[in-house]
Parts: C-alpha cells; sequence; structure tokens
C-alpha cells in the first residue's frame, strides 16, 4: 500500500486541512527513514530529514494532524520521539540518548547515529523568541554532520554522533512573525524549513464521530514499522534522473519570488530530493525512484511554494478595512489618471501583496457591498466611488 494515501484517508475525516494531513504524512515517512537510506548526488550525500512547519491562524488542525504523525512514530516502537515540550537542552539529551547502532557489510562493520523525531503543536515552545542559539544548533544538525559538541559550563560537554533530527511543528503567522528576529530569515533556519499554510480549515460533518480503533490504523503502524527497517542508498532510475536534470537546467521553475524567500530558494533542489526519497519509500518500501516518484515530490513541493507567500501576507496582515481603505485610494489615483474603469486584474495584482489568496476576491465583494467601489454592467472594470457615496444606496 501507499503509506501517505492510506495516511490520507486515515485522517480523511479530522477537523484538519488537507495539505495539513498531506504533510504530516510525509513528515511520518522521513521521521521513520533517520540516517538509514539516503541519496548521492554530485553534491553529495542527502538524508530524507525534514523541518516541517505547519503555518495557521487558531482553531485550523495544526495540532490534530501533527498529533497523527506522533501517534504513528510511538506505535512503531521503532522511532525515537521527542516529549511534547523541550528545551534546547532537553532536545540534545534526548538526542544523545536516540542512539542506534546497527551491523552493517556482513557483520564486520558498525554504523552507528543519533535520530530524534520531534513532534510539537506548538513551534514557539520549542524555540523560545529571539533565541538564536538555539536556531544556530538546530542549522547545524539539519545538515546532517558526522558529529556534533556541545560544550556546558554546568553540566558535562556532550558529543554526539552522526546526529539528525525530523521536525514537525504548527505555529501561527502572527506569533512566527514574533518570534523570529529578521536574522532568522537570513542565518540560514527558515531556509530549511518547509512552511505549509493553511487559512481555512475544513468543514466536517459535526456528528460523525471518528472510529475509535480505525480500521486502517493498524496497517499504516505496520508499514510506518516496515519503513524503519529500510536501510540503503536510493538511487533514481534513467528517466528520472533526465528529467530532474533539465527541470534543474530550467532553474526548477517556477520558483517563489517573495524576498524573504530568497535563501529558500537556494535549497530547492535538496528538498525535491529529499521528497523523491520519501514519494518512493511512501509507495512501496522501495529504494529505487521513478519518474512518478519524482512527480509527486514536485508536484508536493510547488503546490506547498504556492502557498507560502501567503504566510508573510499573514504575518503583516491589516484588518480588511484598512485593505479596503488602501484600495479604493490605489483605485481612485488610477482613476484620477486614466478616467476609465480599471480591469479587475489590477484590483487581484494589488490585493495579491496585502491579503492572503483565498480573501482575495472576498474582499472585492465587501468593497462593491459597501459602494466604494462599482463594477461597470458586463464586464470585469470597476470604477471608484467618491468617499461621501460609501454606505449609500
Amino acid at each position: 500500500m501507499d503509506f501517505i494515501e492510506t495516511f490520507l484517508a486515515y485522517t480523511a475525516k479530522l477537523p484538519t486541512p488537507e495539505i495539513f494531513r498531506l504533510w504530516s504524512g510525509i513528515a511520518t515517512v522521513a521521521g521513520a527513514l533517520e540516517r538509514r537510506v539516503w541519496t548521492v548526488t554530485a553534491g553529495g550525500q542527502v538524508f530524507p530529514n525534514l523541518y516541517t512547519i505547519l503555518v495557521a491562524p487558531p482553531a485550523i488542525g495544526k495540532s490534530i494532524a501533527i498529533s497523527k504523525a506522533r501517534e504513528l512514530w510511538i506505535g512503531s516502537r521503532h522511532v525515537h520521539v521527542a516529549p511534547n515540550s523541550v528545551t534546547k537542552a532537553a532536545l540534545l539529551d534526548n538526542l544523545v540518548k536516540a542512539s542506534r547502532k546497527m551491523v552493517v557489510n556482513n557483520g564486520t562493520g558498525l554504523f552507528e547515529y543519533n535520530a530524534l523525531a520531534v513532534a510539537s503543536s506548538e513551534f514557539g515552545v520549542l524555540v523560545p523568541s529571539h533565541d538564536t542559539e538555539f536556531l544556530s544548533v538546530l542549522i547545524d544538525i539539519y545538515d546532517n554532520p558526522p558529529d556534533f559538541r556541545e560544550d556546558r559550563r554546568v553540566s558535562k560537554s556532550i558529543e554526539i554522533t552522526h546526529p539528525q533530527l525530523n521536525i514537525l511543528a504548527g505555529t501561527q503567522p502572527g506569533y512566527l512573525a514574533n518570534l523570529l528576529p529578521e536574522e532568522a530569515w537570513s542565518m540560514g533556519f527558515m531556509s530549511r524549513v518547509l512552511m505549509i499554510y493553511s487559512g481555512t480549515g475544513p468543514l466536517i460533518d459535526l456528528f460523525e464521530i471518528p472510529d475509535d480503533e480505525h480500521p486502517l490504523r493498524g496497517p499504516l503502524t505496520k508499514s510506518i514499522t516496515g519503513i524503519t527497517r529500510l536501510m540503503g542508498r536510493c538511487v533514481f532510475t534513467q528517466d528520472a534522473q533526465v528529467e530532474l536534470v533539465r527541470w534543474y537546467r530550467a532553474g526548477l521553475d517556477p520558483a517563489p519570488e517573495h524576498s524573504k524567500l530568497m535563501h529558500y530558494n537556494g535549497r530547492r533542489l535538496l528538498n525535491i530530493l529529499k521528497l523523491s526519497m520519501i514519494a518512493a519509500v511512501s509507495r512501496s518500501c522501495a529504494l529505487e525512484i521513478t519518474l512518478h516518484d519524482l512527480t509527486r515530490a514536485r508536484d508536493w513541493l510547488l503546490h506547498a511554494e504556492e502557498l507560502m507567500p501567503d504566510v508573510f501576507r499573514e504575518m503583516t496582515q491589516k484588518s480588511d478595512a484598512q485593505v479596503i481603505q488602501e484600495l479604493h485610494f490605489f483605485l481612485w489615483r488610477l482613476w484620477v489618471k486614466e478616467k476609465k474603469g480599471i480591469h479587475e486584474s489590477r484590483l487581484i495584482h494589488f490585493l495579491h501583496n496585502r491579503v492572503p489568496s483565498e480573501k482575495i476576491l472576498r474582499v472585492i465583494e465587501m468593497a462593491e457591498r459597501s459602494n466604494i467601489i462599482s463594477r461597470a454592467a458586463g464586464t470585469s472594470t470597476y470604477v471608484p466611488r467618491a468617499k461621501h457615496e460609501h454606505g449609500v444606496e
């Protein structure tokens, strides 16, 4: 069975957006693979670990999606899972305890690493506000170094062999704006994060109670347990290699254009390599990445990236009334200058940088119903109304 598709079916009736369920499933596979599976390109060895943050306003369902990944990690009995609330020191102490030692090369060698899966419904609990020292630690470990050392003043220093972290966390856009200093966007931490955004939750059947023992839970637990036993190099088939090279030379288009994603863009190739491994393993516990796996991974990434700018719009969001006032001022200047109706596309373009995508048409509708703008009959053009006409029939 395909693990991620089954995970989506398992969580289908939960009050959380599909995109959150999808990426929780992806993160579940990443956490189960740890450092046992990798791929190799000209740039070196790549492991499938991810830092995934679900971003949404309150009560959208972040915690619900994250909890299902955590349950499956724990249910496998083969994934070291961090406590719900951990400080930097506690996280590193748990990573020290999350040791793996495996006999390889037909019993002639020893493979040792430390891997920890983190499921945190509140990213701000994991990383306190403006804690750049902790962010630096997370940056170092994300890159799967051969070792990590920290000297401590009070307790003894720690040394970790082949450390790895997989993080699945949730946060609110406004809290993310206050939590991270500006340098966090340029120092490299946020360039390593996949921000998964949703502005609205799904409509559910209020009186359809989910099964206490869902029939897919057993198969999912068995599947994730099987994934924890995989080990080895993941290779691309020839047609997958050809397509990846073609896309890479084309600039991995379309790339996000927001200024805060400039550093993230440099890691998009790394993300597609990680996601391709996850797609292959999800499909059949295979260590072979097919063209289908690559295409699927690319679809995941492009969809997530399409919504990432909405995170920044939410971070600096103004009230609808303020946005409508700005829209009126913008249209009035155009009207005075051009003396003709303004096409709907220009309104959408203006609002695209100020509100999340799903709110654009609603803001235009509110402005029209308030008589702040009016649509020319039978056209897609608008005219701003004088201020003394606002709210007047």
